[in-house]
């Protein structure tokens, strides 16, 4: 079996903290020679030089994009196309878990020919600014999971966001990511729900923690715009009232996968 998993970052550099995750995402990961890279990098201008991104496992692309509002659901579909393996972490560029969880929910959905596996238990830690800075300096993940520190759980104990696995193909079958989504809202879990109503299983994980290295927050991150808020809570509100043959015909339709 080929369980080589190819990273999905999206990412448009907001701050000097998002730049130094996606190298601590870089770093921590990149010595697995099972993993291999795409970043998409999505603004006016790029933030990323050549030199952040050399390796043979990493491909970098540049999308000129003057919107403020970071279409990441967009951005991941085209790295979709782009995934050459069966299996891609689709991975927020801020979070960490310990690569043998990904490489087992990466054999799950291989294996199963699951549309998404979460590499964790649903555990999501936000870690503090100073813990955030020792780990990106040792890369050495006891200091975010074993030292006592204040942190907090990002969505109680059964988070669907930060990251996740998904067998490509299988994944296609249930519309990839909803682009109607743009901009942060509520697409972690409308994805987990679309993928529930229409399997009628509970999308599985494996055991372990994850973590959120701390980063500042501006208007990708937040619920900014009330429009574009009320927008996008309306587009998951009629994903969950849909049935199984309605959410299916509804997939069906979604230009992306057409």
């Amino acid at each position: 079996m080929n369980n080589n998993i190819t990273f999905l970052l999206p990412v448009r550099i907001d701050s000097e903290y998002r730049y130094k995750n996606l190298k601590t995402i870089l770093d921590y990961y990149g010595n697995n020679p099972k993993f291999s890279f795409i970043i998409m990098e999505a603004d006016n201008q790029p933030r990323l030089s050549p030199v952040d991104c050399i390796s043979k496992s990493v491909r970098y692309f540049f999308v000129h994009d003057t919107n403020p509002i970071f279409h990441r659901t967009k951005y991941i579909n085209d790295m979709l196309r782009m995934t050459e393996t069966e299996i891609a972490a689709v991975w927020d560029v801020d979070v960490i878990c310990d690569e043998k969880q990904i490489l087992a929910a990466g054999e799950l959905a291989c294996l199963g020919k699951l549309p998404i596996v979460y590499p964790y238990d649903g555990r999501l830690w936000c870690v503090n600014t100073a813990f955030s800075e020792l780990f990106r300096n040792r890369l050495d993940l006891s200091i975010l999971s074993d030292f006592p520190q204040n942190r907090y759980l990002l969505s109680g104990y059964y988070s669907v966001g930060g990251g996740f696995l998904v067998n490509v193909e299988a994944y296609r079958r249930f519309g990839w990511e909803n682009e109607n989504f743009v901009g942060w809202g509520p697409e972690d879990i409308e994805r987990y729900k679309r993928i529930e109503i229409i399997s009628e299983i509970t999308p599985p994980r494996v055991g372990g923690e994850m973590y959120h290295l701390f980063h500042t927050r501006g208007v990708n991150s937040g619920t900014f715009d009330e429009d574009l808020a009320y927008s996008t809570k309306k587009e998951f509100c009629k994903v969950c009232a849909m049935t199984k043959e309605e959410l299916i015909d509804y997939v069906k339709n979604w230009s992306w996968i057409s």
